[in-house]
């Protein structure tokens, strides 16, 4: 079986294809991530991958989270190689879809074992497709997205004739902590009826077969509408208030995202945003019962860390609460407008970022644009500051500081015809 070892350390690289090529398996070498993410996109890529977290071009966890999401490419076992030990540094890891994760120096016998039980996994799984699963009351057609340890196929809900987004978890291979996760997203979206939150329509949730299925979106990202369409200031001020409505009906439900970001908001034909992805979520309501083992523990630092609220960076899981949610929506929206990061982060790495929000004013928005509505520039000053207090109170707040904002400026179009 084909083995890909990246890693931009000569060191490291020689080293471990000394040790693995008496194995068994046929060696690929990449010095950069460019190199490796070429390689597992040829026509015949590796299926297993041995990837140096940081390295130049393109990091390793980068290069996971694409070959994971393109349903395209053939299942491809991924482990993530790093000296970071953290905890959290391996949620982020297995969060980008990998499959194992080994801090080095990496002893050879734990190595060898790794890889072995990989290529069983490998060998069981059908190279270019997914076994079509069989779920009942839904018609499944094909997949559409896949992950280390899920699958998402489009099918058809029989009851309604809905088109529906069906996410299977893959029992044989989730981890106690991935499947109470995945529960809790679930009891999480279950609790849901928005128009601004995608619907779920049905879920199922024991070892042997855990699913939940929703409202399939046809449409895009967020990102990639405003890429593609280049809406008006406007419009993307709209958009932002609708999203804030959407968060205000979470957290009535007393539900916090903690990851709201531009790929986390949909947008289909009737160009409505609609909220995704409530797997970080968090209760607003503390509980008494014991915390588990597998949950994660505080000062874990979840998240994107281009959206994060400072108290999210500074890993203060008691200080976040929904206005953390609502400094997301400040970043997205002072990125959409400015084409620059508050704090500067665009071109900074993971770690930068968070020390960068954890520990720097934002800069003011006439800074980068001088021409800047003034009054646009105080409500993202209030949203993006360091204390949540001084942050609009809800999501509704901030939806209606946007659309006085919005009605304002329309007023005085109109007063100067």
């Amino acid at each position: 079986m084909k083995l890909l070892i990246a890693d931009d350390n000569p060191v490291w690289r020689n080293l471990i294809s000394a040790a693995v090529e008496n194995w068994g398996y046929r060696i690929e070498l990449a010095s950069d991530g460019n190199e490796a993410y070429e390689l597992l996109q040829s026509d015949d890529p590796p299926r297993l991958a041995l990837l140096d977290w940081l390295m130049p071009g393109m990091e390793g966890v980068e290069i996971c989270r694409r070959i994971k999401q393109d349903p395209e490419n053939p299942f491809t076992y991924i482990i993530l190689l790093t000296s970071r030990d953290r905890d959290e540094d391996m949620i982020q890891g297995l969060d980008a879809g990998a499959d194992d994760y080994l801090t080095k120096p990496i002893v050879a016998p734990l190595l060898k074992s790794r890889l072995t039980a990989a290529r069983r996994i490998v060998e069981a799984v059908p190279p270019m497709k997914w076994t079509k699963p069989q779920i009942e009351g839904f018609d499944i057609d094909h997949l559409i997205g896949r992950g280390a340890f899920a699958t998402v196929w489009k099918g058809m809900h029989r009851a309604s004739g809905k088109p529906a987004a069906i996410k299977i978890i893959r029992a044989d291979l989730a981890t106690d902590l991935v499947f109470e996760r995945f529960a809790r997203e679930i009891q999480v979206m279950r609790k849901m009826d928005h128009p601004g939150i995608a619907t779920i329509y049905a879920s199922h949730l024991e070892r042997d077969l855990a699913y939940y299925a929703m409202e399939l979106i046809d449409g895009e990202s967020l990102a990639n509408y405003i890429a593609r369409e280049s809406p008006r200031a406007t419009r993307i001020i709209e958009m932002m208030a609708m999203v804030c409505d959407a968060l205000q009906h979470a957290h009535d439900h007393g539900v916090i995202h903690r990851d709201v970001k531009p790929s986390n908001i949909m947008v289909g034909p009737d160009e409505q945003p609609k909220l995704v992805d409530f797997g970080l979520s968090k209760s607003m309501f503390r509980t008494k019962s014991p915390v588990s083992a597998n949950s994660t523990h505080d000062g874990a630092v979840l998240g994107t860390p281009l959206y994060m609220s400072p108290e999210q960076a500074r890993g203060d899981a008691n200080s976040v609460d929904h206005r953390s949610d609502l400094y997301a929506v400040a970043t997205m929206l002072y990125l959409f407008l400015l084409r620059e990061h508050p704090h500067g982060a665009l071109s900074l790495s993971r770690e930068e970022t968070i020390d960068a929000i954890a520990n720097t004013d934002p800069r003011p928005a006439t800074e980068i644009n001088p021409k800047f509505n003034p009054k646009l520039e105080s409500i993202l000053s209030r949203c993006l500051s360091d204390d949540p207090e001084e942050r609009p109170q809800s999501a509704g707040q901030l939806a209606q500081e946007l659309r006085d904002f919005l009605n304002d400026r329309a007023a005085l179009r109109t007063q100067t015809l």
